[in-house]
């Protein structure tokens, strides 16, 4: 099967689309999900140096992390912007802020790769889970380079390959299994969630933005979920790329599609029947 030719803009608004689109569910499952990576969080804002009283950056926050971790240290006297392009998403970022009565976040909707802002802004930036969305990644890290302030870090984390991230890898091969014809593979230059996981590849990228003494280490996360059952619910209702896979297909493919993660996900219970799923993240720290 050819691959499809990328379209850098058409991906964009697609992305934005998916994300507004699953931005409820991620309201229903947020607390499951920050339990399980608050650990990357905490790191991130550890990297980048975050401290009282700092300005800090928040690229691609998604439902408002690491934006909260990094509010709660710099304090009251601090302040953190965090953006993202997807409005459905900074609206669950906004009601879960408020509801924790943070002051100090203040939410931007804006194109990480035309993100314009003063030169050496912040103090410190982090970004969880975002880079490797984005068609043309040395243009944004230039833009973060620049917003940087000198002797300012900027922290980020990349999932690893899909070998090593069974908990959103898993579906991808059920699907190479079981649904004819297969999913074809994404376009080479096209971004995907575990584009940048290859070791040195965001080391590389952020070098090449002019970031110094670049250096990365991994992080194991243990997902652990009730059932099967619920790690399809959890699966299938918050991960864009996985929706994306049957959405095209008819209600029965649909069902044997997600009926088979079910059964597949089984491979990781333990003996209460709970899943736990070990995978692992990126965390990589630059400085300007």
């Amino acid at each position: 099967m050819s691959t499809p030719q990328f379209d850098p803009q058409l991906y964009k608004v697609g992305q934005r689309q998916q994300w507004d689109a699953v931005a409820a569910a991620w309201k229903k499952w947020w607390a499951f999900f920050e339990r399980s990576v608050q650990q990357v969080s905490d790191r991130l804002v550890d990297l980048a140096g975050v401290q009282p009283g700092q300005r800090v950056l928040d690229i691609a926050t998604g439902i408002g992390e690491p934006a909260v971790t990094a509010a709660q240290r710099v304090g009251v006297e601090g302040h953190v912007v965090a953006t993202d392009q997807s409005p459905g998403m900074l609206a669950v970022a906004r009601e879960r802020i408020a509801e924790q009565g943070i002051v100090n976040i203040q939410l931007v909707e804006v194109d990480t790769e035309v993100l314009d802002l003063p030169q050496e802004s912040f103090d410190t930036i982090v970004c969880r889970w975002g880079l490797m969305f984005l068609p043309d990644l040395d243009e944004a890290l230039r833009r973060i380079h620049r917003a940087l302030k000198t002797g300012g870090k900027f922290a980020t984390t990349v999932w690893a390959t899909a070998d090593k991230v069974p908990f959103v890898s898993l579906p991808f091969g059920v699907a190479q299994r079981v649904l004819q014809p297969p999913p074809p593979p994404p376009p080479t230059d096209a971004p995907n969630i575990f584009k940048l996981g290859e070791p040195g590849l965001i080391e590389s990228a952020m070098e090449r933005a002019g970031f110094k003494d670049v250096r990365s280490e991994v992080l194991t996360l243990q997902f652990e979920i009730a059932s099967a059952e619920q790690y399809r619910e959890f699966i299938s209702e918050i991960v864009p790329p996985v929706r994306a896979l049957v959405s095209d297909r008819s209600p029965s493919v649909q069902a044997t599609f997600w009926n088979a993660i079910a059964e597949s996900v089984q491979g990781f219970a333990r003996s209460d029947g709970r899943i736990s799923m070990p995978s692992d993240t990126i965390v990589t720290v630059g400085s300007k």
